[in-house]
C-alpha cells in the first residue's frame, strides 16, 4: 500500500511538474502549426520577433498583423461580433486591453515566466502581462533650451517663455486622465486649462512629436516617451529628457484571445515573448522591457526612475477623459 501510495504521488508530480507541462505545451503546438498575433509594436520590430520565434519553433508559422491601439481594438470587437475568431495573441495598450478583458475577449493564461514581472505588471486574476512600457516624459531641443531653462516641474510649462512652444500627442489620453486623478480633478483641470493656453502645438505619434522637438520645430515636447528620445539621440539628434513628476509608466499587456484557434500555439508565443530571451530582444529595440532581470539597453532609462503605474479603471470615463482633453488642451 505504501509503494502504492508513492507510485500515485510520483505520477501526480510528473504531471504537475514544469517539465511535463512545457514538453506538454510544445506537443500541442505542434499540432496547430501557426499563430496570429496582433501588435502595436513597429512592423519592423513584430517581424523581427516574429522570425525569431519561428527560428526557436520552426514547426509553428507565425503570422503578424500591426496596428495601433484604436483600430486594433475595433478590429477585434468586429472579428468577435461576427464569430470570425483570427487572432491568438493580443498586444495592445493598457486601457484597450481593460476594455476586452471587461467584453469576455481576453483567456486566462499564467505563464511559467509571470514571476518576474513585478505587480502593477500582470493582471491579479491572470489575464495578462506586461510586455514593456513606455514612460511619459518631457523632450527639449538641446540647442534651443538652455541648461536652466530646462523644466523641473509641471508649473515651469506655464511660463510665458513656452507659449507656442510646446508639442503634445493628439491622443495623449491615459497621460491626461492619470494626471487629473493625480492631481484631483478640479486642481487638476484648472491646470490642463492653463496648459492649453500654452497654445500647444499638436501632431498624432509620439515620434513624431520627438521628431518636431528635435528639428527646433518646438522646444518642448510634453509627454513624449524616453525610449525614443534616447534612440534619437543615439543617431545626434538635438534632443534630451527630463523626468517631471510624477511620471507615468504606459502599459502594453500580452493576452490570449478568448477564442483563439491555435490556443497552443498562442501560450507558447507569450511564453518566449515573456521570457529573457524575448525581453532582451524587446530592448534591443529600445524599448523597456518590464522583466525585472532585463534591464533597457540603455540602463538609466528604467533603472532608478520612480514611474507610477495608472490604474486601468480610467476607462470607465474614457469617454469622459478624451473629450475633456480635446476641450482643455486642444481648445476645441
Amino acid at each position: 500500500m505504501r509503494l502504492l501510495k508513492g507510485l500515485i504521488f510520483v505520477f501526480v508530480a510528473l504531471l504537475v511538474s514544469p517539465a511535463w507541462a512545457a514538453d506538454a505545451l510544445l506537443e500541442a503546438a505542434k499540432k496547430e502549426g501557426k499563430v496570429v498575433w496582433y501588435t502595436t509594436l513597429t512592423t519592423e520590430e513584430a517581424d523581427l520577433m516574429g522570425k525569431k520565434f519561428h527560428e526557436k519553433y520552426p514547426f509553428i508559422e507565425i503570422d503578424v498583423w500591426r496596428s495601433g491601439s484604436e483600430k486594433m481594438l475595433l478590429k477585434i470587437e468586429a472579428e468577435a461580433q461576427a464569430k470570425r475568431h483570427n487572432v491568438d495573441v493580443i498586444m495592445i495598450t493598457g486601457a484597450e486591453n481593460e476594455i476586452l478583458k471587461r467584453k469576455g475577449l481576453l483567456a486566462r493564461y499564467l505563464s511559467p515566466h509571470r514571476r518576474f514581472f513585478p505587480e502593477g505588471f500582470k493582471d491579479k486574476d491572470g489575464y495578462w502581462t506586461d510586455l514593456y512600457i513606455n514612460l511619459n516624459v518631457v523632450g527639449y531641443n538641446t540647442r534651443l533650451v538652455q541648461p536652466r531653462e530646462i523644466p523641473k516641474t509641471y508649473e515651469d510649462l506655464l511660463a510665458p517663455r513656452w507659449k507656442g512652444k510646446i508639442g503634445m500627442d493628439t491622443k495623449a489620453y491615459e497621460w491626461f486622465a492619470s494626471m487629473l486623478k493625480f492631481m484631483g480633478e478640479k486642481k487638476g483641470m484648472e491646470y490642463m486649462k492653463k496648459l492649453g493656453e500654452q497654445n500647444i502645438v499638436f501632431r498624432t505619434g509620439r515620434t513624431l512629436n520627438a521628431e518636431m522637438v528635435a528639428a527646433g520645430e518646438v522646444e518642448i515636447g510634453v509627454a513624449l516617451y524616453n525610449q525614443r528620445i534616447e534612440e534619437m539621440k543615439a543617431k545626434g539628434a538635438s534632443i534630451d529628457w527630463v523626468g517631471l513628476k510624477p511620471i507615468f509608466a504606459e502599459l502594453h499587456p500580452l493576452s490570449v484571445y478568448a477564442y483563439a484557434p491555435h490556443p497552443n500555439a498562442a501560450k507558447l508565443l507569450v511564453d518566449y515573448l515573456l521570457s529573457m530571451e524575448g525581453q532582451k530582444l524587446i530592448a534591443s529595440f529600445y524599448r523597456i522591457p518590464s522583466r525585472e532581470d532585463v534591464d533597457a539597453i540603455i540602463p538609466h532609462m528604467k533603472r532608478g526612475i520612480e514611474y507610477l503605474v495608472p490604474s486601468l479603471d480610467i476607462v470607465d470615463r474614457y469617454d469622459y477623459y478624451t473629450k475633456l482633453y480635446r476641450q482643455l488642451l486642444m481648445r476645441k
